[in-house]
């Protein structure tokens, strides 16, 4: 376990723990339908399972396949209990920004005053646990000097920085870091280090204003550095053929029908799953309650099925359709390639016989 993490998790009671799993099988049966991704019966159950299994990773400190677990069930069912567990396993894992961030996902969403003691407890803790977890994440501030007008990049254990983040405090996780610049024309300029729980620390990193002569060092890890190496420089590539071709115009007319199709279907599945959704609700409350369900309730559930299945099937012949013509449109667009021509005029001579004189293109 991460040493940034111990005074934090080592508070946490076996019983906690043991909360986990409970929360966990409870979730299935709170969870309202209509907040549901999936529908099936055989999905709730899955979600189920995996949540608890999740909880049980968890409780293990097995915060990796914990993680992957509880993801996976909350990409089926939204549940505060999730958003929990999720943020103590990338707690776990000593990822302290992207935990602060699905603790802040929990604790910003708004619970109705029936939601589920589950749901407000998870919350609550969520609270208690954030503001625990906050002091611990470092800040860095990545200052990069020389190089004149060159333009350059920047990495930070291999994930690009953004432009917008130089010079200023960002949240970054303690740990080891590394950080590379890549200069166009250029070898690369890198840094590496370590953050300590709460450290704030400027890093400047310099690039040298001479370039060296040949080839840059970085030309295979920096793309741009071969366009600016100066290989070529006099050489001007010749004018490309266009694009705009007849069979290219079908194309684009067909892949433009392709989209709307699949638009279409889009939206009467959106609209056949809310259908379906309505009918689940009202059939649920029926199975619960029998003596409250009237025939015109299982009407209503009839007609619901009904309209779902028929919005469904306009889906589908929209999605079928409309593959069907995006398909054409990019092959027609592919096939449609306009040939190359070549230019300048070519002259060879030639002989035959008592005779001579020259041929060529023009």
């Amino acid at each position: 376990m991460p040493a940034v993490l111990t005074d934090h998790l080592d508070r946490k009671t076996s019983l906690k723990r043991s909360r986990f799993v409970a929360a966990a099988l409870a979730l299935s049966l709170l969870l309202p339908a209509s907040r549901a991704a999936a529908q099936s019966d055989e999905d709730k159950a899955a979600a189920r399972v995996l949540a608890t299994q999740g909880a049980e990773a968890l409780g293990a400190n097995k915060y990796s396949e914990a993680l992957d677990l509880v993801s996976r069930a909350e990409q089926m069912f939204h549940a505060p209990t999730h958003l929990l567990m999720i943020a103590r396993s990338q707690a776990g894992l000593g990822r302290l920004v992207a935990a602060k961030e699905a603790y802040l996902k929990l604790t910003r969403e708004e619970l109705a005053a029936s939601a589920p003691a589950a749901f407000k407890r998870a919350q609550q803790e969520g609270k208690d646990e954030m503001a625990a977890l906050e002091p611990k994440i470092a800040s860095l501030r990545i200052a990069v000097e020389g190089g004149g007008q060159l333009k350059f990049t920047v990495k930070m254990d291999d994930q690009p920085v953004s432009p917008a983040l130089l010079g200023v405090y960002r949240p970054v996780d303690p740990g080891k870091h590394e950080i590379i610049i890549y200069p166009v024309g250029q070898s690369p300029v890198k840094s590496a280090f370590a953050l300590t729980n709460g450290e704030k620390r400027d890093l400047k990193l310099t690039i040298p204003d001479v370039v060296p002569g040949g080839l840059p060092a970085n030309q295979t890890d920096n793309p741009d550095a071969a366009a600016s190496s100066g290989a070529g420089k006099d050489k001007v590539a010749p004018a490309g053929p266009g694009f705009f071709t007849p069979l290219r115009g079908v194309g684009i007319g067909a892949a433009a029908l392709g989209l709307g199709g699949v638009v279409v279907g889009a939206l009467f599945l959106s609209k056949s799953s809310s259908k379906q959704s309505e009918a689940n609700d009202l059939h649920d409350r029926c199975v619960a309650a029998p003596k409250l369900c009237t025939a015109a309730n299982k009407a209503t559930v009839t007609s619901l099925d009904s309209d779902a299945a028929s919005k469904g099937t306009i889906a589908v012949i929209g999605f079928a359709a409309g593959g069907v013509a995006l398909a054409a449109g990019v092959t027609l667009l592919v096939v449609g390639k306009p040939k190359a021509k070549t230019s300048g005029a070519t002259v060879t001579p030639w002989f035959s016989g008592d005779m001579g004189g020259l041929q060529g293109t023009f």
